[in-house]
């Protein structure tokens, strides 16, 4: 009698099921008021999407939805008519992952969407709205007795805030995997209003109880909370803040998942969140021990995109232009997009010189899913350089390659090669290397200006070597792009004079290398000073141009100007790198010799070697001596004080000016290069003798080597007897 009862009431509860509706695999419910678009105030439109097994009986044209609000002592049914026609799952991508059939997914999934209208006037927090229908499908293995299992899902409203629309999945509502992948299957609800959601786990369904379904029976190791069997390594997880879905299958099976987003709005009266909302999704997922064959390849590379073509080597290559920042990869399976590490880490480029080039991010095309079927890649900088560019795939800072929709993972170092041919090629060249007044090297440079881009300038590095070449080090680094030429201070007069040194430049643009100039040495010059008269001269040879013509210079050293030249040139010019220099019986002095070469194509350019400096000894300068002037002249012929004789004064080898006045004034005497050797004897210029008495003198004295200068005044007496 007990089971007679039990089945008259379980048939009684199934009465209001959708007729013969049977073979339902999944679906969502969701409202959305339009009452402020239509003029009818408190309308909502409610938007049914059913997907049932292609095999069984079709739903028809129209389905019911029950509205229900306790509160409110209110029910009523909803009429939702069919928007489109019913149409097969397989156009959503539905078996991207496996097969259909035997060795797949066992069903066959049809897709139906309803759309209808209802009035809500009252002001409810416990509206519920759902539909129900018999039955599952068999197979199912995560419900027990699946065939005979009912169907329901429901959407919640609250509308003591105000109007509101519930939260709209957009992503499909089917899961059709294989074992082994990595699996993010993304929940995506969309949310108007500006409301905060969350998702959560809820049990599947099968029929209305009260003000809610009744949790179907779960198999035997299958719950609402683990409906799948999984990987260890990746155990089934939902982020109640994305609603992203993760986890590993291990397991050939079809279960069941059943989602619920909640809406909470914030009450500004009663300072906290109240739920205003929900939508209710159930998804049937089905696992097949086999992937389709393109799957295990993990993500490849489209080879059938636009510009692509097939190397030889198996590589896929595309052409791209001179200064594209932007390089764009199609797949051939759409990539879950939570796999991209958004920092482009997941790829690394390398330049054809094979210098890495920063990759800035990763733009994917996301769809409703949370997949890309195509990803941009923006660089830092632009392809500057013509070659062969690598770009490949690496385990990014998120921890993994790029995965496929079905959780395969991209091999690391898959590669695609982007050739680039339409670059200038920097034309840079060394023009000239001189020993500026023999201390340091001075270097020069030209540039192509067509061939520049300075706008992607980052410096010059200046290389230098001291041994022949065998090794070079770079000395400086140049930030101004306009600079075309740089002294070597690091050097001194004892490092030129000891050895040539070689130097060329290089400039990175856009971050690269560009290949460096040409080599040029300086003119490192070398004499046997044995002899001054005669000194045998050799020099390296200057390569900065072809065939260059030599110059031997001699210069003669300013006295009181250390290091100061005025120079001639020494013989003719010539080809050879070795002369003697000879100048016999040259006066005491400061000299050198130096080497020039000059750019007959480029006349400014022009390279000195170091100097010879040598000189030949001055005689000390003399110290000048005290100067007495003698007060009296007795020009009588006894040998003493005969004549006006300076004692000193002829220390003074520049100028000796003595001029003699009478005591009326009167010039008398006057000598400007006076010399004691014949002094004055009281006698005027013309020879006639004075008279006795006191005379008047100035005397000026000069002695250029000594800086020295002297004026005297005074009186000396003449006595004749």
């Amino acid at each position: 009698m007990k089971r007679l009862l039990f089945a008259f009431l379980l048939g009684a509860l199934f009465l209001p099921f959708q007729a013969e509706a049977t073979h339902i695999l999944g679906g969502d419910i969701q409202y959305k008021y339009v009452g402020d678009s239509t003029g009818v105030t408190g309308q909502y439109r409610i938007k049914l999407v059913i997907y049932r097994e292609q095999s069984g009986v079709g739903l028809g044209t129209a389905q019911t939805v029950t509205i229900n609000a306790p509160s409110c002592n209110l029910t009523t049914n909803v009429t939702c008519s069919l928007a489109q026609p019913e149409f097969s799952a397989a156009s959503l991508g539905a078996y991207d992952c496996i097969p259909q059939g035997s060795t797949g997914s066992f069903f066959s999934p049809m897709v139906n969407i309803y759309v209808g209208y209802v009035t809500l006037t009252q002001i409810c927090n416990d509206y519920v709205m759902y539909w129900q229908s018999c039955c599952r499908p068999f197979g199912v293995t995560g419900i027990a007795n699946s065939g005979g299992a009912g169907f329901y899902f429901e959407a919640e409203l609250n509308n003591t805030l105000g109007y509101n629309s519930a939260p709209a999945f957009v992503s499909i509502p089917l899961s059709y995997i294989c074992t082994g992948g990595y699996i993010n299957y993304l929940q995506n609800a969309y949310e108007k209003d500006g409301d905060s959601i969350n998702y959560e786990l809820i049990p599947a369904r099968e029929f209305a109880w009260g003000n809610g379904g009744v949790s179907v029976g779960y198999a035997a190791g299958f719950t609402y909370l683990q409906p799948i069997h999984t990987d260890p390594a990746g155990p089934f997880t939902l982020n109640t803040q994305t609603g992203n879905i993760t986890f590993i299958a291990n397991t050939q099976e079809t279960s069941v998942i059943a989602i619920r987003v909640n809406e909470y709005r914030f009450d500004s009266t009663y300072l906290f969140w109240e739920k205003v909302g929900s939508s209710n999704r159930e998804i049937q997922v089905s696992v097949a021990a086999n992937c389709n064959p393109i799957v295990n390849q993990g993500v490849k590379l489209d080879q059938n995109a636009p510009g692509v073509t097939l190397r030889p080597d198996g590589k896929q290559q595309v052409e791209y232009k001179c200064l594209d920042s932007t390089v764009m990869l199609y797949f051939t399976l759409s990539v879950e997009v939570v796999s991209i590490s958004p920092d482009g880490s997941d790829f690394r480029l390398t330049a054809p010189n094979g210098q890495p080039i920063p990759i800035q991010k990763l733009v994917p095309f996301p769809n409703v899913n949370g997949e890309t079927d195509s990803m941009r890649v923006k660089l830092f900088k632009p392809l500057s350089m013509n070659g062969e560019y690598y770009l490949y795939s690496k385990v990014g800072n998120d921890g993994n390659t790029l995965l496929n929709k079905c959780g395969k993972a991209m091999d690391e170092f898959d590669t695609i090669v982007l050739l680039v041919n339409d670059c200038v090629n920097l034309d840079m060249q060394l023009t000239n290397v001189s020993i500026d007044e023999d201390k340091r090297p001075h270097i020069y440079w030209k540039i192509d200006p067509a061939t520049f881009p300075s706008f992607l300038f980052n410096n010059f590095r200046i290389y230098r070597s001291g041994d022949g070449g065998a090794n070079w080090n770079q000395i400086t680094s140049l930030t101004d792009s306009a600079q075309r030429d740089w002294v070597d201070n690091t050097l001194g007069a004892a490092d030129v004079d000891g050895k040539s040194y070689r130097y060329y430049v290089e400039a990175i643009i856009n971050g690269l290398q560009q290949p460096p100039t040409n080599t040029v040495k300086s003119i490192w010059l070398r004499g046997d000073m044995s002899n001054t008269a005669s000194i045998p001269s050799v020099w390296t040879d200057y390569n900065g141009w072809n065939n260059p013509m030599y110059q031997v210079e001699f210069g003669r050293g300013i006295a009181g100007q250390p290091g100061v030249y005025i120079w001639e040139d020494y013989g003719a010019s010539q080809l050879d790198t070795f002369v003697t220099v000879e100048y016999p019986n040259l006066p005491p002095g400061q000299y050198s010799i130096r080497v020039r070469t000059h750019n007959p194509t480029r006349l400014q350019d022009t390279a000195y070697s170091n100097w010879i400096e040598f000189g030949e000894p001055v005689p000390p300068i003399p110290p000048i001596d005290t100067v007495i002037v003698p007060n009296v002249v007795t020009p009588n012929g006894d040998g003493v004080n005969d004549g006006f004789r300076i004692q000193g004064a002829m220390s003074y080898s520049s100028g000796r000016y003595l001029m003699i006045m009478n005591r009326y004034g009167k010039v008398v005497y006057e000598n400007d290069a006076y010399d004691n050797a014949n002094p004055w004897k009281g006698e005027d210029n013309r020879g006639n003798k004075l008279a006795d008495g006191v005379y008047f003198y100035i005397l000026r004295l000069d002695d250029n080597p000594n800086s020295a200068h002297l004026e005297l005044t005074g009186n000396v007496t003449l006595l004749s007897n």
